[in-house]
Order: structure tokens, then C-alpha cells, then sequence
């Protein structure tokens, strides 16, 4: 039963996917507005087709002017699936994505800003270009982990990713949240069934991808932590830490983690 749930996942996944592409470039193309729109029934679609549950109180997404920074532990390719459903972002991916064929290709057309970790002297450029659109109202959705967790926990957050939050204006919002892979087929998930849906360890992303799909459907429950100014944090270590401490707590506190 897994394999014809796979197969027929597959098809539908073929066929969305067939039809976006041309959709979402002419949009490129076309206008802005529909530029960032179509990525989020893009991903509805997607959500439906897989079989994704989610969770989430809707009330905490509040904004205030500004862009927010969204940062957010990172379990499988699905939670761009869970969040770009729930929220009109950018996601932030190293540029090493952008070669995975088509999920690079489809990242790339959907807005995704893509940063080479590795080239120090493009740092600030990044920065500040991020800076700039958040300031202007745009937002962004960032995994600092830099990998995959297997859902029970989370992976220091790499500081150096959330450089990007701060300057001299000290206006940008940031906003934590916790990822929780809570169920299979309705059914509370346990340490070792997470584990077998994350991308962790040698796993390839097909694989895992595989994995996931024929596994049933899944609910994910999103907690969206409270807003705040990054005026209440001195530098991006402390940041680190506070997002680190909310995104594991809430993630503890659903999936009933001690």
C-alpha cells in the first residue's frame, strides 16, 4: 500500500509541478506581486497532494510594519513545505541547493535567496542586501542549524546566519519557530518513527524523501514564538541562544520531550 501511495504521490507531484513552472515564470516576468503569491498556492497544493497536517495558532502571526526574520530549527525538506503554505517569505538556502536539480531549480523560481557561506568577502553584501528588504517590508525564513536535526531536538544554531538581523536602525523583527513532526496517520509518533521521516545522517534526499512520502500522512504542529525587536538582543550569539532556547522548548513541550 506504501508503494501505490508513493506512485500515485508522484503523479500528482509530476503534474502540479509540470503546470507551475511555466505559471510561476511568466509571473517572474509579469509582476511582483504575483511573483510572491503563487509560491503559496504553489506549496498548498503540494501540502495537499503529500497528505501534510498542519497545526498552528493563527493569532501569532501578528506584523508590524516591518519584515520579519523567521528562523526555525530544520527536520526535512517538507518543512518548506509547512512553512511556505503558512507564510508569504523568502527562504534563505545555501547555494548548494540551488544545484540539486529540479528542487533547486524550483527554489529558484519560487524567490528562494540563495548566500555562498564559503566566499567571507560576499558576508556584508548579503547582509545588507537582506537588511534592506526586510526593512522594506519583506520576509524572510531562515534554518541557522546550516542542516537537518531528526526532529526530537535541535543542532547548535550556527550565529553567523543571524548576522543579518542587525543594523544601525535596529527596526528589524525576528520571530522563532518550532518545527514538531507530531503524528503519523493520527497516531502520536515516537523518538525512532521521527527520526525515519528527517533527512538525518548518510540517508540520501531521495531517499528521505521517499521515506516520507509513502509513510502516511503526517501532522506538524508549527508554534509560532513570540515577536520581537531585535533591539533586545546585544549581538547575534545572544540571539543564537534565545531562539535556541524557544524553538527547543516549544518543541519539547508538543512532542512531550524530556
Amino acid at each position: 500500500m506504501s508503494i501505490l501511495r508513493l506512485i500515485l504521490i508522484l503523479f500528482f507531484l509530476f503534474l502540479i509541478i509540470s503546470i507551475s513552472i511555466p505559471i510561476q515564470i511568466l509571473f517572474n516576468i509579469a509582476g511582483f506581486r504575483l511573483k510572491k503569491l503563487y509560491p503559496l498556492f504553489f506549496y498548498k497544493m503540494i501540502k495537499v497532494v503529500i497528505g501534510i497536517n498542519i497545526n498552528f495558532d493563527r493569532t501569532k502571526l501578528v506584523k508590524q510594519g516591518k519584515g520579519v526574520l523567521y528562523i526555525a530549527n530544520h527536520v526535512s525538506w517538507f518543512d518548506i513545505i509547512c512553512l511556505g503554505t503558512l507564510l508569504n517569505a523568502r527562504f534563505i538556502a545555501k547555494k548548494e541547493v540551488s544545484k540539486m536539480g529540479i528542487f533547486g531549480f524550483l527554489a529558484s523560481i519560487s524567490n528562494t535567496f540563495f548566500i555562498d557561506n564559503e566566499n567571507k568577502n560576499k558576508i556584508i553584501e548579503y547582509n545588507h542586501f537582506i537588511q534592506n528588504k526586510l526593512k522594506k517590508g519583506e520576509n524572510f525564513i531562515i534554518f541557522p542549524e546550516g542542516t537537518t536535526s531528526d526532529g526530537n531536538g535541535i543542532i547548535n544554531f550556527k550565529s553567523s546566519m543571524l548576522e543579518c538581523a542587525f543594523d544601525d536602525s535596529m527596526q528589524i523583527n525576528i520571530q522563532p519557530i518550532s518545527i514538531c513532526y507530531s503524528k503519523l496517520n493520527n497516531i502520536p509518533m515516537g523518538i525512532y518513527s521521527r527520526r525515519n521521516i528527517a533527512w538525518v545522517g548518510d540517508t540520501s534526499m531521495v531517499a528521505a524523501m521517499a521515506n516520507f512520502l509513502r509513510s502516511g500522512r503526517i501532522t506538524v504542529d508549527i508554534v509560532f514564538h513570540e515577536l520581537m525587536s531585535i533591539k533586545n538582543f546585544r549581538n547575534r550569539k545572544e540571539l543564537a541562544s534565545h531562539c535556541e532556547y524557544q524553538i527547543l522548548s516549544g518543541i519539547n513541550k508538543t512532542l512531550k520531550i524530556n
